[in-house]
């Protein structure tokens, strides 16, 4: 990610699509994960960017009008307060020409407890089709990490009208 990152923060690989990357940490390090040697401490509380070089990131995008979609992952965003993923998403929702925000989070999984209704709501109020779609993307990787309650986190996202998708990382003992 070094060769295509244009700023700290920042990944862009592809033209319409770019990676923001506001939290190094996650509640679990995962093994498959290709930002694992980033983090070094599970949680770390030095994780989170600072306002400035999140600021400059943020600002990168509008001079960028080519790309519509960003994908906020890390680390794992939802593992940020509500206050702090609230101000990211507020700042991305302001970019007209951004129409698509993903979150990779792999918090249903193994921190179902934060999907409370407050953080469901919280992205529902930024999911406004057509003109820009919030989207959540999974991290379950085996069918024994489908609980119940993992699954009622996702239906909290669900009945928001926002789409969940999974990633799946494909391994040789899956």
């Amino acid at each position: 990610e070094q060769d295509t990152s244009p700023i700290d923060l920042v990944t862009r690989r592809y033209p319409g699509i770019a990676i923001l990357k506001p939290f190094n940490t996650c509640a679990q390090i995962c093994v498959y994960c290709q930002r694992n040697w980033e983090i070094d401490d599970v949680m770390d509380p030095r994780a989170k960017a600072s306002l400035e070089k999140l600021e400059r990131a943020l600002a990168w995008f509008d001079e960028h009008p080519g790309v519509t979609e960003v994908l906020v992952t890390g680390g794992d965003p939802c593992v940020m307060k509500n206050s702090s993923l609230r101000y990211i998403l507020q700042a991305l929702s302001e970019k007209e020409h951004i129409r698509r925000i993903r979150l990779g989070t792999r918090t249903p999984v193994v921190m179902p407890m934060r999907w409370t209704e407050d953080l469901a709501e919280l992205l529902g109020e930024f999911h406004e089709p057509p003109k820009r779609e919030i989207a959540l993307v999974t991290h379950f990787m085996h069918p024994y990490e489908i609980t119940p309650e993992a699954m009622q986190a996702v239906q909290r996202v669900k009945k928001q009208g926002i789409s969940v998708y999974n990633q799946q990382v494909f391994t040789m003992d899956n």
